[in-house]
């Protein structure tokens, strides 16, 4: 931290970089004992930090009815009740309360013959080549909704990126009968043109100083990345380490980034913030927002649109190598295109975002280890 930083700067680079660290452990089981193989004294020191950040997040308050939703806070895709904005974990509550509330789509019939039936409107059939590009959206949304991550304007590459993913949400519903196209979600008139900082906050000289003095603890817990390297140590991640190597460099007026991305030549305006893409004559590279949309399109052309049965149907079988085909449930289909209008919507050209808020974690938890998991795993991973 250098002496010429403002307050407001020096809350919002340690924000940063605390939400980031407790984001890249990928998982929170580090919260409970019971499931964490973390020494006390560690465990304990990421919860003050976790508290830390939420208290934060809870003295912004509350979103009101009329207020604009904000990137870095809220969905933007949808209103919550009352012409409000829809809070992250008011999202992901709707949603698992939709999906541990689904009645599934097989029914048992005896004729034909005896067997599983699918039940026409209860279930969405899917071409695997358009469904392995389709879940494509959950770890690209759960690192653009990482806590932590830095404002960013999305860049005009991913105008067709937005339209090929709205049109995959409205592929999703049109079988089950609801009207399409609707209109598309990144020109929501609600959605704010900037949002609100984290150090927008009543006494933010206190608050810094807690924030700092729990970074400080909690990283100051972690193993260096060399040390992690030289063990068999894999309940630690090594890009929570490299964060916590980061914390402590930045807190001791050293210079440190905030954040990393998963590659340095990811520029998140332009570019997928998930992975590289190389070939036989050159260097790894970032994958751009038209290569994205070239190679959703792509396969899409070898498949059918989704499509319901008009009439009872058996249920296929992948371990008979029935497999060009995928089947979720109706509630899932509307869940996901609900999920991938959100991708749409953030993805819009000329969307600005600020730092993302802490509230995102568990949005983050549930796109990428609930329903992303659930989903991809029609495809064996």
């Amino acid at each position: 931290m250098t002496e010429q930083m403002t307050l407001t700067d020096a809350y919002e680079q340690v924000y940063s970089a605390a939400a980031r660290m407790l984001w890249a452990q990928q998982g929170p089981d580090w919260r409970d004992e019971h499931e964490s193989e973390w020494p006390t004294a560690r465990r304990k020191a990421w919860q003050h930090l976790e508290q830390a950040l939420r208290d934060a997040e809870k003295a912004l308050g509350s979103p009101h009815p009329g207020e604009t939703s904000d990137p870095a806070r809220h969905l933007i895709s949808r209103r919550g009740p009352g012409n409000r904005p829809l809070a992250f974990d008011e999202a992901v509550l709707d949603w698992k309360q939709r999906l541990d509330a689904d009645p599934g789509f097989l029914v048992e019939r005896q004729e034909p013959y005896p067997d599983y039936y699918m039940e026409p409107g209860a279930c969405v059939i899917i071409p695997s080549s358009t469904y392995f590009a389709t879940i494509g959206i959950f770890p690209e949304l759960f690192h653009r909704l990482a806590p932590g991550r830095p404002a960013v304007t999305i860049g005009s590459g991913a105008t067709d990126l937005c339209v090929v993913a709205h049109e995959a949400a409205d592929a999703l519903r049109a079988p089950l009968g609801i009207a399409t196209p609707t209109p598309h979600p990144g020109k929501a008139p609600w959605i704010a043109s900037v949002s609100r900082p984290v150090s927008d906050l009543p006494d933010l000289p206190e608050r810094f100083e807690t924030l700092r003095r729990a970074a400080w603890s909690a990283a100051e817990a972690m193993p260096s990345p060399e040390e992690l390297k030289g063990t068999l140590d894999f309940t630690v991640e090594l890009s929570a380490a490299q964060a916590a190597a980061d914390i402590q460099r930045m807190l001791a007026g050293h210079p440190a980034p905030a954040w990393r991305e998963e590659y340095e030549q990811i520029d998140p305006t332009r570019h997928s913030v998930v992975g590289l893409v190389s070939g036989p004559e050159e260097d790894a590279k970032p994958v751009s927002f038209e290569k994205c949309a070239t190679d959703w399109r792509g396969l899409n052309a070898k498949g059918s649109l989704p499509w319901t049965p008009e009439e009872y149907q058996r249920q296929y079988y992948p371990d008979r190598g029935e497999t060009q085909n995928v089947v979720i449930s109706a509630t899932r289909a509307l869940v996901f295109a609900e999920i991938l209008d959100e991708y749409a919507a953030r993805l819009t050209p000329g969307r600005s975002t600020g730092l993302i808020h802490y509230s995102a974690y568990e949005i983050g938890q549930f796109l990428l280890w609930r329903i992303g998991r659930e989903l991809s795993d029609h495809v064996g991973f």
